[in-house]
């Protein structure tokens, strides 16, 4: 069969066949682009969520130790030393700090804003969540005696 050109119908379908494939696969890359994207975010936002459990789980496990050491200085001292120096290893630029506040919620990593007023503790975590270097991710856990 031929077209009004002269040239079979078959050799004008073959030219779009390819383009449309093209079309296909340019589409395809760009959905598979964008999946890899949507999966370095996840990890971001997991790694964000790891980080968030392990502060929330050392302060709890220092509440518990100021609980069970009621009043011995010496045994809060040593436990405070060993218990940041596992919140600097595990939590990128960790910094933490555990004080009598009567305004717990204020304070950042390099001044934690302890004015040992009052009678609450306050158990205090930075680490660097966005890893530019700085700890600005916190979490603060408040503690009745």
């Amino acid at each position: 069969m031929e077209s009004s050109n002269g040239k079979s119908s078959l050799a004008a379908c073959r030219g779009a066949t390819l383009i449309e494939v093209l079309v296909a696969l340019t589409i395809l890359s760009l959905g598979l682009t964008g999946l890899g994207a949507m999966q370095l975010k996840t990890l971001e936002h997991l790694r964000s969520v790891v980080y968030q459990s392990r502060a929330g789980l050392y302060a709890a496990d220092m509440a518990e130790r100021l609980h069970g050491y009621g009043t011995n200085e010496l045994a809060i001292d040593g436990a405070l030393a060993r218990w940041r120096s596992e919140i600097r290893d595990s939590l990128p630029a960790g910094e933490a700090e555990v004080c009598i506040d009567s305004t717990p919620r204020d304070g950042k990593a390099n001044a934690p804003a302890c004015d040992g007023m009052g009678a609450i503790w306050a158990i205090k975590l930075w680490w660097d969540g966005n890893h530019d270097g700085s700890a600005e991710r916190a979490h603060i856990t408040v503690l009745r005696p």
